[in-house]
């Protein structure tokens, strides 16, 4: 694993900081003071934040209200938001239908798949609780999605199945274009972030790990701590290159 010294001595030049939320920001779920705070400090220094996340884009419409971020990425890359701007990326018109008609194939052959409570929320893919999911089912329901042109992937919370025309990197990219940017993540739907042929630098919090066998593309650089705790980490790392001057404001060293 590369240094973490590397990302101190790159930090100045760091735009934009592209981070999941569910188990890379939150803490058994919850977005804790300790991780707002560091937010609004690397908002405080100029890094512009993007949540990129499997979670529904009317979820998601709150988050980028109200926290100290650039943009919201939802539904793995299905849905841009920023404030008040909502879009969608260009999907067939008959997609929403093969959505329905691949989920209930699904649900046909493992009637014990939960829906996930915010499909109702989501304009691009839909998504099935983990917990529900029978052990060894996974490769079934992915050649069940193939067929109808459609994929998976896989968060820390729910099964995802959506169109093979995004993912992550791919919108993400649309957005930072070529300006230096990291990608931090904690499973499997994170892996396009991790691709160092589009984004050289990513990071992942320490409970990444048990994913790690799943799939090709790793974070350059991992975290001791899991969770949001790794995300705190993260940020101090790029905290130690600053100093605070006594009239409020953040200096570089040297």
């Amino acid at each position: 694993m590369n240094s973490l010294d590397e990302i101190r001595s790159r930090a100045k030049h760091i735009e934009f900081i592209a981070t999941d939320v569910d188990d890379t920001l939150t803490i058994n779920g919850i977005l804790t003071s300790g991780v707002l705070d560091t937010l609004e400090f690397l908002n405080r220094i100029g890094k512009k934040i993007i949540l990129v996340t499997g979670r529904s884009g009317g979820a998601c419409t709150t988050l980028a209200q109200y926290l100290p971020v650039a943009s919201v990425i939802a539904e793995n890359g299905g849905v841009i938001i920023k404030k008040h701007d909502l879009e969608t990326v260009k999907l067939p018109k008959d997609h929403r239908e093969r959505l329905n008609k691949c989920f209930n194939d699904i649900r046909g052959n493992f009637p014990s798949v939960v829906p996930a409570q915010d499909n109702q929320f989501r304009l691009t893919d839909m998504s099935i609780e983990n917990t529900s999911v029978p052990d060894g089912a996974i490769n079934k329901i992915k050649k069940i999605a193939f067929g109808y042109g459609l994929m998976i992937t896989i968060s820390s919370i729910q099964t995802h199945i959506i169109s093979p025309r995004f993912n992550k990197a791919s919108t993400l990219k649309k957005i930072v274009k070529k300006r230096e940017t990291i990608t931090i993540g904690d499973s499997i739907n994170d892996e396009s972030m991790f691709n160092p042929a589009i984004f050289p630098l990513s990071a992942g919090v320490s409970n990444i790990k048990k994913y790690l066998k799943f799939m090709k593309y790793h974070p350059r650089w991992i975290m001791d701590n899991e969770q949001g705790h790794g995300f705190i980490e993260f940020a101090e790392i790029i905290r130690s290159k600053y100093v605070f001057k006594k009239t409020g404001k953040v200096a570089e060293q040297s």
